[in-house]
């Protein structure tokens, strides 16, 4: 609900709450304001009334999100801002102006307010759809405004923080010497394509190496290593866990989680709880153990009290999180309680 001046009240709102003299309500909420509506307040002499919002009447969490007057504004600043980062991607790309850091830097602040939650930013990504011609303006755009919310959950500092979401600018440059419909390909790409994908590590290395001289080593060794795995299966260069700078490892995780969260034209998001499901199943080998956890149990943790949907159809609200299991949260609905962890041919397909 918002409040609006009774002067300022037009016909069609929807009176929020029961409007009393006294103890005796005259107006009951839920009122559909018109004329008579109008002069009846007016000769109360109220100054200000609720009105009831889209939000109101939403019944599911994302539903009121998505209708809400925060997430309209966010679309909006999105849009504005995806263009200032997409102008100083394409001006790097093929005129080689390099970078300016305090650009990318005020992006965030736009988008990344300190009062802006990780729950809120994380379900507005849920459920915001790139066009194609974006997607990949967007990708990287996402990931740096997650890396602004895990900055904060790792307790860095302020220069620490502007490094890691400058990397999330700009780690996937290379990706930017792809051809979109190989990059974004809905299908397994053939060896020829995956092998051409596999080079925007080191062309994003080389492109900013030798155009953008201004920039932190972390955020060179993460544009260059973030498709590594721990376990030396990853590109382009093999290495090891201990071998990794830190950023890159960061850098890895996050990657991986937006591509899986965030819609594409050609398919809908996946769960968050989908996504932890993969990095519990192949943290040890792939991705660094403390980094991963921190981040799962900070997304885990801001879905406790949402609903779910589970691929049996049936739907609860998540009511605790198991440590050890944390994509298999502990379940409830009005009679029951359903532990997840104990019954693993049940999973959450989705959040509502």
């Amino acid at each position: 609900m918002y409040t609006v001046a009774i002067a300022e009240l037009k016909d069609g709102m929807i009176i929020g709450d029961n409007v009393k003299m006294g103890d005796k309500v005259v107006i009951k909420q839920g009122t559909k304001v018109d004329g008579i509506i109008r002069k009846q307040l007016a000769a109360f002499k109220l100054i200000a009334i609720n009105i009831m919002e889209d939000e109101d009447f939403a019944e599911t969490y994302y539903g009121k999100i998505k209708v809400s007057r925060a997430f309209k504004k966010f679309e909006q600043d999105y849009a504005a801002n995806l263009m200032a980062y997409k102008v100083a991607v394409d001006s790097f790309i093929y005129k080689k102006v390099p970078f300016r850091l305090d650009d990318l830097k005020q992006i965030i602040k736009n988008l990344v307010p300190d009062y802006l939650s990780g729950k809120e930013l994380f379900a507005y990504l849920y459920l915001r759809l790139p066009s194609e011609d974006e997607m990949t303006y967007a990708h990287s755009l996402n990931v740096a405004m997650i890396c602004k919310i895990y900055a904060r959950w790792l307790g860095l500092n302020e220069k620490e923080t502007d490094v890691l979401c400058t990397c999330g600018f700009l780690y996937d440059i290379g990706k930017f010497m792809i051809p979109n419909d190989i990059i974004w390909k809905p299908t397994k790409l053939d060896k020829m394509e995956y092998d051409l994908v596999k080079t925007h590590a080191f062309y994003g290395y080389h492109l900013l190496s030798r155009y953008s001289k201004n920039l932190d080593p972390h955020v060179l060794n993460a544009t260059l290593q973030h498709h590594e795995r721990t376990d030396g299966s990853g590109y382009p260069q093999g290495l090891m866990g201990n071998e990794m700078d830190t950023y890159a490892k960061i850098m890895a995780i996050l990657d991986v989680y937006e591509a899986m969260t965030s819609a594409r034209s050609y398919r809908e998001p996946k769960c968050p709880y989908q996504a932890i499901q993969m990095f519990e199943e192949n943290m040890i080998m792939n991705y660094d153990v403390q980094f991963t956890q921190l981040f799962a149990k900070h997304i885990v943790d801001e879905l406790i009290g949402n609903r779910v949907v589970l691929n049996d159809g049936s739907t609860w609200e998540v009511t605790m999180n198991n440590m050890n299991d944390l994509s298999r949260p502990l379940l409830r609905n009005d009679t029951t309680v359903l532990d997840l962890s104990r019954n693993r041919e049940l999973y959450i397909k989705g959040i509502i």
